[in-house]
């Protein structure tokens, strides 16, 4: 039930296009990590072989899975949901995430260069790696933190990193 005491049908179109790209982004963020993990079993570094760039393409694959993975959730989610504010928000939430896995996939790219680039500190990588992220997650932040809002959503997908570090003296 609604608000206003109406209890509107499922809009099928939205569970149908939901149901695709869910199974569509579990598909890609399992091929993304086989192609990885064998990427990863394929070189020896013992045996002055460097990591290999394909870790990346394959990472970034199973990056965009879970990006199309959690779009596909918007729209099962939104198939009850009634109203032009809702349905923009939505567009903006799938449009923020899409910029967010835009800055994921280049920065990826953009980080392996510290394997590319040899004897220097890796510094100027670094920052080209930052800003090119930065560039695309920041607005995708924008536009999904305003879509949250209008469609009274959740975020559905989130990253949280916990450092904890200790030292311990002994003596002795």
């Amino acid at each position: 039930m609604t608000d206003l005491g109406v209890d509107h049908r499922p809009n099928v179109l939205f569970n149908l296009v939901g149901v695709v790209l869910i199974v569509a982004g579990l598909g890609l963020t399992i091929y993304g990590l086989v192609a990885a993990v064998g990427v990863m079993q394929a070189f020896d570094p013992l045996h002055g072989d460097g990591p290999p760039l394909g870790i990346v393409d394959g990472m970034a694959t199973a990056f965009w899975g879970i990006i199309v993975f959690t779009i596909g959730r918007y729209f099962w989610r939104g198939a009850r949901k009634r109203g032009a504010r809702d349905r923009f928000g939505r567009l903006l939430i799938i449009a923020g995430y899409l910029l967010l896995g835009v800055g994921l996939d280049t920065g990826m790219h953009a980080a392996s260069g510290l394997w590319t680039e040899g004897g220097t500190s890796g510094g100027p990588v670094l920052v080209r790696t930052l800003i090119t992220v930065a560039a695309w997650a920041i607005p995708g932040s924008i536009l999904a933190g305003i879509g949250f809002k209008l469609a009274n959503e959740k975020a559905l997908a989130k990253a949280e990193v916990k450092a904890k570090m200790e030292y311990k003296i002994k003596q002795g």
